[in-house]
């Protein structure tokens, strides 16, 4: 009868650790991105130029409410919209981050290969009209919302 009740108080603190784990806060932004952008260049190739150049960022910034200081894992979403229809998608599991301030490399997200694929029709060039770009970030093992943003951009 103990063992029972030491395997039930055992599964309960489990249960408890897992239920009140980490708790987090966080922001996704991309710096140096207009409202109402509009690419000079169709090519995809020349975006991913601008983000390595440092003429765009993108920015993560979360802190763990919890307190804990430790790697927390993320699954990276990327989606993107062609004149309102999603056109790709992709994620990527178990990235792990540090709380803080720090920017992500745009390899880490697969617009630029998504988009890559969208010009085989167009001989390399991104088909005109407006586009968006969602970025999400979810905690696989913390208690969060999905951190997010979405930036646009017009070809014309």
């Amino acid at each position: 009868m103990k063992s029972f009740i030491y395997s039930i108080v055992f599964m309960l603190s489990m249960f408890c650790t897992t239920a009140l784990g980490q708790s987090l806060s966080g922001k996704l932004i991309v710096e140096g991105w207009g409202k109402t952008t509009t690419l000079k260049s169709q090519e995809p190739v020349a975006l991913f130029k601008n983000f390595r150049d440092g003429k765009h960022k993108i920015l993560f910034r979360f802190k763990n409410i919890s307190g804990s200081e430790g790697l927390v894992l993320f699954q990276m979403k990327t989606t993107i919209i062609h004149n309102g229809k999603t056109i790709g998608s992709s994620s990527r599991n178990d990235w792990p981050w540090l709380p803080g301030d720090m920017y992500v490399p745009v390899e880490a997200f697969d617009f630029i290969p998504l988009l890559q694929k969208t010009t085989v029709k167009n001989k390399g060039k991104l088909a005109p009209g407006n586009y968006e770009i969602q970025l999400e970030m979810k905690p696989v093992k913390a208690h969060s919302e999905v951190i997010s943003t979405t930036f646009s951009f017009k070809v014309g």
